[in-house]
C-alpha cells in the first residue's frame, strides 16, 4: 500500500510541476497514470486522459 500512495503523490508533484510551468517527465507521468489506473479502476478513465495528454508530448 505504500508504494502505491508514493506512486500517487509523484503523479501529483510531476502535475503540479506542469500547472506551474516546470519542465516535468512526460514518459514518467504517462507510466505512473497507467500503472495507477490498473490499480485503481475507479480512476482508470481520468488517469487514461492523463497518461493520453502525456504521450502527446
Amino acid at each position: 500500500m505504500l508504494r502505491r500512495r508514493e506512486e500517487i503523490f509523484q503523479l501529483n508533484a510531476i502535475l503540479e510541476a506542469e500547472l506551474e510551468g516546470r519542465q516535468i517527465d512526460h514518459e514518467h507521468a504517462r507510466h505512473l497514470a497507467q500503472k495507477l489506473a490498473t490499480m485503481f479502476p475507479g480512476c482508470a478513465m481520468t488517469l487514461g486522459r492523463v497518461a493520453e495528454r502525456m504521450s502527446e508530448r
